[in-house]
C-alpha cells in the first residue's frame, strides 16, 4: 500500500477536501445571505418610495380637505348673517297684519267708486 519511500498524502487529502467543502458551503452560504439582503433592500426601497407617494397624496388631501372646511366655515357664518338679515316670524306677521288694512281700505275705496249708493 503505502510504500516507504512515497509520503502519506491520505490525510492531508482529506484535510484539504474537507477544509475546500467548508470554505465553499461557507462562500454558498454568504452568497445566499447576500442574495435575500438585497431582496430584502430593494423591498425596504420600494416600500419607502410606496409610503412616501402615499404620504404626499395624503398630505395633499389634508390640505385640500382644510380648504374645503374653511369654505364650509365662511358660508356657514355667511348664512347665518343672511337668516339674521331676514324677516322674523314677527315681523311677517306685522306685514301681514298691515297688507290686510291696506287691501280692506282698498276694497272699500273700490266699493265707493263702483257703487255710487255707498257714500
Amino acid at each position: 500500500m503505502n510504500s516507504p519511500e512515497s509520503p502519506p498524502w491520505g490525510f492531508l487529502q482529506w484535510a484539504v477536501a474537507g477544509l475546500a467543502s467548508i470554505g465553499a458551503s461557507a462562500a454558498a452560504f454568504v452568497w445566499r445571505l447576500m442574495t435575500r439582503l438585497h431582496a430584502l433592500e430593494i423591498a425596504v426601497r420600494q416600500h419607502q418610495h410606496d409610503l412616501d407617494v402615499s404620504q404626499s397624496a395624503n398630505e395633499s388631501a389634508l390640505l385640500r380637505l382644510a380648504e374645503r372646511l374653511a369654505l364650509l366655515h365662511d358660508d356657514h357664518y355667511r348664512l347665518r348673517e343672511t337668516i339674521g338679515a331676514l324677516p322674523s316670524r314677527t315681523d311677517i306677521h306685522d306685514l301681514e297684519l298691515r297688507l290686510g288694512e291696506r287691501m280692506e281700505s282698498l276694497a272699500v275705496r273700490f266699493d265707493r267708486a263702483f257703487d255710487p249708493r255707498v257714500s
